[in-house]
């Protein structure tokens, strides 16, 4: 098989990914502006990179509204099979296919969720159109077993096109399916071709901007001391998240699926009522805690209730990515480390835009497992400036985070309907890895 063919490929299951992210996207924000603005009055800031700040808060006419949210997330529990984006990951390391049924549930499920307020990332749903897209074209397409990086760049193309980072998205498809830091040279061509096409598309028509608009200034060396304490928070924030989460998980499993969604949207119709800032994605508050408008201790207690949304949303299985909050929470850690170091050594806290942008890095680069990833983001972000400080935060929390990633399933819960226990990375590695693709003429 010649390359040309492989990269021609990728491009086009890239392209085709973004096309179906912005038509997901599209449709999430139609449901949230809905469900929750015109029905809860409650509509959460959008992202800058796709819109700006937008936001409907005036509380539902009547109270008893707050129950549509039980309702509607017991219903999607039947959408859905369980079965997110660790699952579908693990299902291709092993070479195992996946029904499209499989695919179909999990995003529809998600858009539902999503639109009514969960606190779960929408990269998940994207990066399976991802797969999904290289699965359904790798089948039908002769190129040998090469095929296999189809999905490989669709996924990319659904990280590229939900980070608005297309080098972020190839090297985060990368290091989520050869994990361990043991990246394929030969199989980023194919992630980065599709993530590249991926975001041309899907930026078109939801624009090419960065997610947030942060300008950290000039680095001081000294910051390099915050980005070490920023990285040790964010492994502790990461750690006490997925081992919550699946303490959690383990004490609701003789529970049915339905229940355990109902009660999620319990809490949050809960949280609708006393905190409807925490509903949804909070990226869009990191951007806005930038600005002296918002205080510490709404920070400090914005932070607690996602980590507490996040957890339950974790522990009952709800449909959806945990990368996106990572980078919310990992924001948020960010800038109330910030603040409160300003409040003791004034002159040697760094601006919020920095330490928002370091602690997002951080928390993504020990949830994920995908350091370089990280730190490519940051730089997508906000420039190369602060390239010191994010690899110091991401390396320190990916060593001292809990080494069971976020999306880590392993490949004997595949043919079970709950998850098996995650393998850290240090586990032996019995399931086949893609093998990256040769030209016709390599010996």
């Amino acid at each position: 098989m010649q390359i040309g063919a492989l990269i021609l490929y990728s491009a086009f299951v890239g392209a085709l990914t973004g096309v179906f992210a912005a038509g997901f996207v599209f449709l999430l924000g139609a449901l949230q502006r809905y469900l929750l603005g015109e029905t809860l009055g409650y509509f959460p800031p959008g992202l800058p990179g796709e819109g700006g700040l937008l936001q409907i808060f005036r509380g539902p006419h009547f109270g008893w509204l707050a129950l549509l949210l039980p309702l509607v997330f017991a219903a999607s529990s039947y959408l859905g099979s369980g079965r997110g984006l660790g699952w579908l990951l693990a299902a291709y390391r092993a070479g195992q296919p996946v029904r499209a049924v499989e695919y179909f549930r999990g995003i529809l499920g998600a858009l539902v969720q999503l639109g009514a307020g969960s606190p779960m990332g929408r990269e998940g749903p994207m990066a399976a159109l991802g797969l999904w897209v290289g699965s359904a074209l790798g089948r039908r397409i002769p190129l040998g077993e090469s095929s296999r990086f189809l999905p490989f760049a669709g996924m990319a193309a659904g990280f590229a096109s939900a980070f608005h980072a297309p080098m972020a998205g190839a090297l985060l498809a990368s290091e989520m399916v050869y994990r361990g830091l043991a990246l394929e040279v030969g199989a980023l061509a194919p992630a980065l071709i599709g993530a590249l096409a991926g975001f041309t598309i899907y930026g078109f028509i939801h624009g090419y901007g960065p997610l947030l608009e942060l300008h950290p200034g000039g680095l001081a060396w000294p910051q390099l001391l915050f980005g070490l304490a920023i990285g040790l928070v964010c492994a502790g924030v990461g750690t006490l998240w997925l081992e919550a989460e699946r303490l959690l998980q383990r004490a609701l499993s003789h529970l049915r699926f339905v229940v355990r969604h109902t009660l999620l949207g319990a809490v949050l119709a809960g949280v609708l009522l006393l905190m409807p800032e925490a509903l949804g994605s909070s990226l869009a508050w990191v951007q806005m805690g930038t600005s002296p408008i918002l205080s510490l201790p709404f920070l400090g207690m914005l932070f607690l209730v996602q980590l507490g949304l996040l957890i339950l949303g974790g522990g009952v299985r709800a449909y959806g990515g945990p990368l996106t909050p990572a980078l919310a929470l990992g924001g948020l850690s960010g800038l109330i480390l910030g603040q409160m170091l300003g409040q003791v050594f004034p002159t040697q806290a760094p601006p919020a835009e920095t330490a928002a942008l370091v602690g997002m890095c951080a928390l993504l680069a020990g949830m994920a497992r995908a350091p370089f990833a990280a730190v490519v983001l940051a730089g997508e972000m906000g420039g190369y400036g602060l390239l010191p400080l994010t690899l110091v935060a991401a390396f320190a929390a990916y060593t001292f985070t809990s080494p069971r990633g976020s999306l880590e399933v392993d490949a004997a819960s595949l043919n079970r309907h709950e998850p098996a226990e995650p393998r850290p990375e240090s586990a032996l590695q019995t399931a086949p890895q893609p093998q990256p693709p040769t030209s016709s003429d390599s010996p």
